[in-house]
């Protein structure tokens, strides 16, 4: 049985207070929540939260990082330093990079690598834009950014990671896959993950559903047999909102 991940993305928001209040709403739910619970923040606050949660069940997540562990890229954050500051998980190629930075299959790829090397598990996203879907290429492009991801990895890395399924029409859209499609491009992966990885892998492996998750829809998307969590946006900045969707994976 495949435990469920719940990942909130702040994005560019939050604050120290978020953190301190985050932590007070989900701490009475750590020993109620069956949910494995990731908070990624910006870079700024990782060192903060990592000494807020410490010994708690939830994990530290980083929004980003760069395929090399140094060198002259300003602004960027290696490996290396996100260990310092106690992240234990990060995204990659969530659609924002992808479309407002340019990165490439191959970059997303090369930050996998190095976060594996380093002993972050990485989240890796992928997903298909309105178009893609309305021309009936969706589960094409997926599977290309899957195929790209993960294939040639060492059995164990594949293991170690986790993917986010974030159909990009659907992200801060206010629009969401209904359940049913979010299911059923969620089995597409979990079949192509038997031939790229292994019987094994694809059974255990997580993919969470991401793209305007809420306190509303997330009980049903959750309830989904091949939905194992959720990478959530908006919702996850509300803290009234992110312990329900925390609950709802229970």
């Amino acid at each position: 049985m495949r435990a469920k991940l719940i990942a909130a993305n702040w994005k560019m928001n939050g604050s120290f207070a978020l953190i301190d209040a985050m932590q007070k709403v989900l701490s009475p739910l750590l020993d109620e929540t069956t949910c494995e619970i990731v908070i990624c923040p910006p870079d700024v606050l990782l060192s903060s939260l990592n000494n807020k949660v410490k010994g708690s069940r939830i994990a530290v997540g980083a929004q980003n990082v760069h395929s090399e562990t140094s060198g002259a890229f300003t602004g960027e954050t290696s490996a290396p330093l996100l260990q310092e500051c106690g992240v234990q998980w990060c995204i990659v190629g969530h659609s924002e990079r992808r479309i407002l930075f340019g990165e490439t299959d191959d970059f997303i790829r090369s930050k996998t690598e190095t976060l594996l090397k380093h002993g972050i598990r990485p989240i890796l996203c992928i997903g298909e834009t309105l178009e893609h879907r309305e021309s009936g290429n969706h589960e094409e492009k997926v599977i290309a950014q899957l195929v790209k991801g993960l294939s040639g990895l060492a059995v164990d890395d594949q293991k170690r990671c986790v993917l986010a399924y974030e159909p990009i029409w659907a992200i801060g859209t206010g629009k969401t896959a209904t359940p049913e499609q979010a299911n059923s491009m969620h089995k597409i992966i979990r079949k192509e993950l038997e031939s790229l990885a292994s019987s094994e892998a694809a059974e255990n492996m997580q993919i969470l559903y991401g793209g305007s998750v809420n306190s509303e829809n997330a009980k049903t998307l959750l309830s989904q047999s091949e939905i194992d969590g959720a990478l959530v946006g908006g919702a996850s900045l509300k803290i009234n909102a992110f312990p329900q969707i925390v609950a709802a994976g229970s």
